[in-house]
């Protein structure tokens, strides 16, 4: 990890884990977390450890078993798989070792943060949900270039604008013009992460969010609204072309020809560390 001069770490364990078992801990790891837009996850088929390995898998499913995604409304020919952890957390390190899937374009490994939707608040400005991604690889959509060495170190969040529901929910996402300075970082690295491993990093504090690649800083941004408590998640998801955005969601494309699926994701750890006196800032 990424640690100043006379800070004390502690480990959490039950958000930590070195795949070193015969399976997965589904003590610690949820089995059946919720299913997102156009991703749909099956743990049972798509996840499990091999080698001293976290492998998720996503594959393309028999057309006559082509399921639903959570909405009901936009069939898909592909499952992934999610590890979600049952606690939650915000301030401390989290990092994880990973090493990207073969498929490009089309999947993105990612290790990433997020809450749950509390659509009770009402307050204007009140934070009803936050995300922060701490590294989400190989999204764009095309081989120019050199796409492939692009990592994503995101956040989003969710605010109230004061009505109830669904529709009192101000979206800010990191790619708008209007927070893209606040929320949007994009890392060109001298790698391509679906060669070997490489270690990803965050440092969340109080007032400032720190990326970290490989033990060196390639992001901060001012933490103004990321203080919930979040779940910490590894997944696989689907891409473009699989996919497009649309009406706020992933909507999957039924049409296009899917090769080299099945494609994985391994991680050799993931790690959480907590700071009782976290710093408020970092020079």
């Amino acid at each position: 990890m990424t640690a100043c001069a006379n800070e004390t770490w502690v480990i959490r364990w039950n958000r930590s884990d070195d795949f070193n078992g015969e399976g997965v801990n589904w003590k610690k790891w949820q089995l059946n977390p919720e299913h997102f837009s156009g991703w749909r996850w099956d743990n049972h088929r798509n996840v499990e450890v091999q080698g001293g390995h976290l492998k998720i898998s996503i594959r393309e499913i028999a057309h006559q078993t082509t399921t639903s995604t959570h909405d009901g409304k936009h069939p898909t020919r592909f499952t992934s798989g999610m590890l979600k952890s049952f606690a939650k957390g915000s301030e401390g390190y989290y990092e994880a070792r990973i090493k990207g899937a073969a498929v490009f374009p089309g999947v993105s490994p990612a290790f990433w943060l997020f809450s749950s939707i509390d659509d009770t608040i009402l307050k204007p400005g009140g934070v009803r949900y936050c995300e922060i991604d701490i590294v989400e690889l190989t999204q764009r959509n095309s081989h120019h270039q050199s796409n492939e060495q692009i990592t994503d170190h995101n956040l989003h969040v969710i605010l109230s604008n004061g009505k109830r529901g669904i529709m009192g929910r101000e979206w800010r996402r990191p790619h708008h013009e209007t927070f893209r300075e606040f929320q949007a970082t994009q890392f060109r690295a001298p790698f391509d992460p679906r060669d070997d491993f490489h270690t990803y990093g965050c440092r969340v504090g109080k007032k400032e969010i720190i990326w970290f690649v490989d033990g060196v800083e390639v992001g901060r941004k001012a933490n103004t609204f990321w203080h919930r408590p979040m779940n910490v998640a590894l997944s696989l998801g689907l891409r473009a072309p699989f996919v497009t955005w649309k009406n706020n969601q992933l909507i999957p494309n039924q049409d296009l020809k899917a090769e080299n699926f099945p494609t994985s994701m391994l991680v050799d750890y993931i790690r959480v560390w907590e700071l009782q006196d976290f710093p408020e800032k970092i020079d």
